[in-house]
């Protein structure tokens, strides 16, 4: 995807926190089962009660073996063809843990702390939506 390629030139933050995935639902490789656990999160916290902070965005899992992707795109939610405003993706750090990068436009904005907040607690093992 060309939208990735133009996103990878904006400055990406990598989070310190990395999770033990030994159990992944999607293929091998602990980052599938990181990125699935955070699209869990994602639409449970983020998308699960009015209001929200990024009611204006949708989120697209992107976890595909095929393409050797593990990630979730938050796109514009009146223009699903637009560049994503954020990418969070799931890496390899070993064979039994990932870590995981978020990056994007909307990471220099108000929501990006606590995008930032969030996905170190999730990595942490914590599953609580603040």
């Amino acid at each position: 995807m060309k939208t990735l390629t133009i996103l990878l030139s904006l400055a990406a933050m990598t989070l310190s926190g990395c999770l033990d995935t030994t159990s992944t639902d999607r293929g091998p490789g602990p980052k599938y089962g990181l990125a699935e656990l955070l699209n869990k999160q994602i639409r449970k916290c983020w998308y699960g009660s009015a209001g929200s902070d990024f009611s204006a965005y949708a989120a697209e899992s992107d976890i595909n073996p095929l393409f050797k992707r593990a990630r979730i795109l938050l796109l514009p939610k009146d223009n699903l063809e637009a560049k994503p405003v954020l990418v969070i993706e799931a890496m390899d750090k070993n064979s039994s843990q990932a870590t995981v990068s978020a990056y994007g436009p909307l990471m220099q904005s108000a929501q990006g702390n606590r995008v930032t907040a969030d996905l170190k607690r999730w990595t942490s093992g914590s599953q609580a939506c603040n």
